[in-house]
């Protein structure tokens, strides 16, 4: 792995949206940028398991990490990446919740690239609108 990036694992206990008030058949998986679905990996306990990288850098002395890549969204100051669900035939969005990278440091970044564990999050019972603003990233 390169110096300027970073690995990542996003956990959900299920697939089912939090909220799908028509029934709707949908899709489920990690968005990139441009709007398409990566579909995780079936752990042997059910757990539902995205593995992905971030490019990471510094801006400015003393700031926090700026991540980009192909699913880092929002601005700078607030980048996050979406676990989303998608209807099936109209391909509108029905959820996707947001896992906002601002509360990772630069500590993290490096010890997750020194040890080769990827920075983790479980977003299971996690909703749209959550209103916890941020999620509790480990090293996994």
């Amino acid at each position: 792995m390169n110096q300027d990036e970073v690995r990542f694992r996003l956990l959900r206990n299920n697939d089912v949206p939090p909220t799908n008030p028509f029934g709707l058949a949908y899709r489920f998986g990690l968005q990139n940028t441009t709007g398409n679905l990566i579909a995780g990996t079936q752990e042997t306990d059910g757990t539902i398991s995205f593995d992905f990288s971030l490019k990471v850098k510094q801006e400015r002395e003393g700031e926090q990490p700026v991540f980009t890549g192909s699913f880092a969204s929002g601005p700078r100051e607030d980048r996050f990446v979406y676990l989303s669900w998608r209807a099936a035939e109209s391909g509108k969005w029905i959820n996707r919740i947001k896992a906002r990278l601002a509360s990772i440091d630069w500590t993290m970044v490096r010890d997750s690239q020194e040890q080769n564990r990827p920075i983790t999050a479980d977003l299971s019972g996690w909703s749209p609108g959550d209103t916890r603003k941020f999620v509790a990233w480990y090293l996994g």
